[in-house]
């Protein structure tokens, strides 16, 4: 899986030592895993390692809503982009008490 996030981060996996990506893997998939109250399947493996890039590519930037410098402008999404939350809300489990 380590292989595939380099893949998705490009370039910016030189960045990146296999440590950080699998700890960031990690956080992932516990996140996943917990969020579906389930283990995670082959979609949900995927989905995590989407989660790791946008960890690995918020490293530093955390909490940073919007910057402007030198006439160029950066804002960041706040949560997950729309998709993977639907492909989550879609294979959670729903705990019944």
């Amino acid at each position: 899986m380590i292989e595939e996030i380099k893949l998705l981060l490009g370039e910016a996996a030189s960045s990146f030592s296999d440590a950080q990506i699998s700890l960031a893997l990690k956080m992932a998939i516990f996140e996943v895993e917990d969020y579906c109250n389930r283990e995670v399947d082959t979609t949900l493996e995927l989905i995590a390692e989407r989660i790791a890039v946008i960890k690995l590519n918020r490293i530093n930037t955390e909490g940073l809503s919007s910057q402007s410098f030198s006439g160029v402008s950066e804002s960041y999404i706040d949560g997950y982009p729309a998709d993977i939350q639907a492909v989550l809300n879609r294979k959670r489990k729903i705990k019944v008490m």
